[in-house]
């Protein structure tokens, strides 16, 4: 007898994949539904509605939205909404510390990356930026200085622009070819009333083969260069017409949208120091001198004090411990007025505190280096109390806020 085995069906896979392919569908179709729904929803919001909103965001979060599509690119990059997004944060978010740092990433080639790096107020670090193809080899000695979320780099014979929170850096055009190259000074601000940015550079005429230490006073010469909402493109260099009075040393500083330098008599003359100041209005310079208890360069630097210009006497602070802060009350009539005296006490060696002090709001920044830790604190001038941060890491740092500003047209 024969036995007669049945033949198991096989299993319908194209049955099943098709359910599949149609569960998957329908998922798709439905989160196009959703997003559809939720961009219809959007667009029902009108420009005002839409820009409140906006203005709450931070300038990641912006970022990213410009991609959503072209009506929210266009009002996020519209220079009105970037300078009140600027002025939004600066009302309601606390600053940060930027930090600009060089560190090999091929060892074996000698290459560095160029590095902005944000600290918070509470000790919390950002990596905003990292660049590691830039063409001038000397960025990463350059001097620099920030003022409304732009950075001004300064190496020998080019100047640069950066805005760390949108991944931009630019150069600016380059000066006259007879300018002496290894000697300029520079100074950088953001003017609120015109809502412009002013690069001011100092440089010296010469024939060639010219040194520096062999240029007077009459080849110094002086131009600025404004940067507003039509990009670095769209701009140019404007040379002074007035002779600067002395000789500038050090990075500028913008105060009251006016700015200052620590400045000297003859190009190798170290002696008594002196402050000039440039106004961007009328485009003159005026000569001041310092309080006569200061004599010497030695770690001075200027900063601004609640809308004043401030001058900390770093020499007695070596001696007493004691720092004492000048203000400017009239720059005409070059009268000066010891506003503050901050008692440091036991606990810090002067010789260890970073004379680059700066300010905000109430209180006075600076940091003193521990071996491999950096601590910076803060003095509160109306408390009088030391509140502090440590950070891994040295390197001279600045007060930062991040900004949308657009360094293209």
């Amino acid at each position: 007898m024969v036995k007669v085995t049945r033949k198991q069906k096989k299993p319908n896979n194209k049955k099943k994949i098709s359910i599949r392919r149609r569960k998957r569908c329908s998922s798709i179709v439905i989160k196009e539904e959703n997003k559809n729904r939720n961009s219809s929803e959007f667009s029902k919001l009108s420009a005002d509605v839409l820009t409140c909103i906006f203005l709450k965001c931070t300038v990641k979060t912006l970022s990213i939205s410009r991609c959503i599509s072209k009506s929210w690119n266009e009002c996020i990059i519209s220079p009105m909404f970037v300078c009140s997004h600027q002025k939004q944060q600066l009302l309601e978010n606390a600053p940060q510390l930027l930090f600009v740092k060089t560190i090999p990433y091929l060892r074996r080639s000698g290459k560095l990356k160029l590095q902005f790096v944000s600290l918070d107020m509470e000790g919390r670090n950002e990596d905003l930026y990292t660049i590691t193809d830039y063409p001038d080899r000397q960025i990463h000695f350059s001097r620099w200085t920030v003022s409304a979320g732009l950075v001004c780099l300064s190496t020998y014979c080019r100047i640069y622009l950066c805005n760390p929170a949108i991944h931009q850096l630019r150069e600016l055009p380059g000066c006259s070819p007879s300018a002496i190259l290894a000697y300029e000074c520079f100074g950088f601000g953001y003017l609120n009333s015109k809502k412009e940015y002013k690069v001011v550079r100092f440089f010296y005429m010469g024939p060639p083969g010219t040194l520096p230490v062999d240029v007077v006073l009459a080849q110094l010469r002086c131009e600025v260069f404004t940067l507003n909402s039509g990009g670095i493109s769209n701009s140019r260099w404007k040379e002074i017409a007035e002779q600067p009075p002395y000789h500038p040393v050090f990075l500028g500083v913008l105060v009251n949208e006016c700015m200052y330098w620590l400045a000297k008599d003859k190009v190798v003359y170290c002696g008594q120091p002196r402050v000039m100041s440039f106004d961007f209005e009328n485009e003159k310079f005026i000569a001041i001198c310092c309080p006569s208890t200061i004599v010497s360069f030695q770690g001075l630097n200027l900063m601004d004090l609640k809308g004043t210009v401030c001058l900390p006497d770093y020499a007695n602070f070596l001696k007493s411990s004691i720092l004492d802060l000048w203000i400017l009350e009239d720059k005409v009539s070059c009268s000066w007025a010891k506003e503050y005296s901050i008692n440091f006490g036991v606990r810090f060696d002067p010789k260890k505190v970073d004379c680059l002090y700066s300010s905000w709001n109430e209180e006075i920044i600076f940091r003193q280096e521990l071996g491999v830790m950096m601590v910076v604190f803060f003095y509160d001038l109306k408390t009088k109390c030391f509140r502090q941060v440590e950070i891994h890491g040295r390197g001279p740092y600045r007060i930062y806020w991040k900004t949308l500003f657009s360094l293209d047209s």
